[in-house]
């Protein structure tokens, strides 16, 4: 595979960008190069496909734990590069992967990128602990609210349903993966949204 060194939005596949489309993104806890805090104090960032406010209120997934938690509040203007190196002090490689390559961009859009605040339930949820689990450093970030169905694949994102399907890729140089995220609609007028989230390493 080609490393793909940083799409990390919501894909909408066939037509453009439907108005009532949820926003849908991802997410990613990182510490800074001067080094590592516990895990829920790391920095948290989000990356969406058009433009929040701050204070709007977004829902991670566990994906081990199989259920959606709530909060990650935006808590910054959009951010660039600059503000990420200088401000959060994050190294290169996940500056990348958070406001995504030129290739990845041209095709798909530039994500919004924001540092987020940990809130209500999420401020002391506990990832789920199994084999190969790794839900707390990011994945797929969803609208407050939304449900993932006891038992079941499937997401209710406001009125709609979406059947989950996840795969993850080990990029080719081997220094990092790339987890992708497909949200397949139960409606037939509503379009597949598709997440990549990349996780460098350094």
């Amino acid at each position: 595979m080609l490393r793909v060194a940083g799409l990390v939005l919501a894909l909408i596949a066939g037509p453009a960008h439907a108005a009532d489309a949820p926003q849908v993104g991802a997410w990613r806890n990182l510490h800074s190069a001067s080094g590592s805090e516990t895990m829920q104090r790391n920095l948290a960032f989000a990356m969406v496909p058009a433009p929040a406010q701050k204070g709007d209120r977004f829902a991670v997934l566990d994906r081990e734990g199989r259920q959606v938690v709530c909060c990650l509040v935006v808590d910054s203007e959009r951010l660039d590069a600059i503000a990420l190196e200088t401000r959060y002090r994050l190294p290169g490689v996940w500056i990348a992967d958070l406001l995504g390559d030129e290739d990845s961009n041209r095709r798909r859009g530039e994500p919004y990128v924001y540092a987020m605040q940990r809130d209500a339930t999420l401020a002391a949820h506990v990832f789920a602990d199994a084999a190969g689990a790794y839900s707390d450093l990011g994945g797929l970030l969803l609208p407050a609210g939304s449900v993932m169905e006891p038992g079941t694949d499937m997401l209710r994102l406001g009125a709609q349903r979406y059947r989950l399907q996840f795969r993850s890729q080990r990029f080719a140089d081997e220094n990092g993966a790339l987890d992708r995220y497909t949200l397949q609609p139960a409606a037939a007028d509503a379009a597949t949204l598709v997440v990549d989230v990349p996780y460098s390493t350094y």
